[in-house]
């Protein structure tokens, strides 16, 4: 069994699934992945774009009511994934945006060029408003291509990082490969995730990853990844 922190499966509020057919698509094929905790992270943008938080919820009670009549073992939770801005602490701490399963973690994005400087600054005001960052898919980030300043983010921060599934799963070239590895050698890493959005093209492939994770850095490390760390994000379910 596995915990996705991190898809898009609630339909009509982002780039995610479009239809309730297309989210009823993409339950079944993350349920079939192994998935049996999972988190909606529809994205927002605080105070730059309106986010229809009323279908969001309607809809989100739509794949409840899904996965209650297919009698699927697989339990789902509301989230965000914030584009940070300089309004996204303020949106968490009215609850404009959600964080992740309820608790104290959000899950945040930056774009890929963003300064160093400003990915320090999300996560020391993030911090100050009583939330614990998790970055998402830092592999895309050119300020965290640096093994220091990820060293940096986890230890004097309290960030977490996540890294895309297919990341993994697919081929890289050897310097990823290689940061890779020192992200899992080093503990850097807390957690895996599908980021899945709609089918096909953006399929689950956690199974894959975790073959992946297993053979290249042992059973301990794919099950930690893939399921334990993503633990402490439910404590508050």
């Amino acid at each position: 069994m596995y915990a996705d922190i991190h898809s898009h499966f609630v339909y009509g509020v982002d780039d995610g699934c479009k239809d309730r057919e297309a989210m009823e698509k993409l339950l079944a094929a993350l349920q079939q992945d192994g998935i049996t905790r999972l988190i909606s992270t529809a994205h927002i943008t605080p105070g730059q774009r309106h986010f229809p938080m009323e279908d969001y919820q309607a809809h989100f009670r739509e794949a409840e009511e899904i996965i209650r009549e297919r009698g699927w073992d697989l339990s789902v939770y509301t989230g965000h994934e914030i584009l940070y801005t300089d309004a996204a602490p303020r949106y968490l701490r009215e609850g404009k945006a959600l964080p992740l399963a309820n608790g104290e973690f959000t899950l945040v994005e930056f774009m890929p060029g963003e300064k160093y400087e400003r990915l320090q600054e999300a996560a020391q005001k993030l911090r100050n408003a009583g939330f614990i960052p998790v970055f998402a898919h830092i592999e895309r980030y050119e300020a965290m291509n640096s093994i220091k300043h990820v060293r940096q983010m986890r230890h004097e921060f309290g960030v977490r990082i996540q890294v895309n599934c297919h990341t993994f799963a697919d081929r890289q070239p050897f310097l990823r490969r290689r940061w890779l590895g020192q992200l899992i050698r080093e503990e850097l890493l807390d957690y895996v995730s599908t980021d899945t959005h709609d089918m096909p093209g953006r399929d689950p492939c956690m199974e894959k990853c975790h073959q992946t994770l297993e053979r290249e850095f042992g059973p301990e490390a794919a099950d930690a990844l893939c399921w334990y760390d993503a633990q402490e994000l439910f404590e508050n379910t």
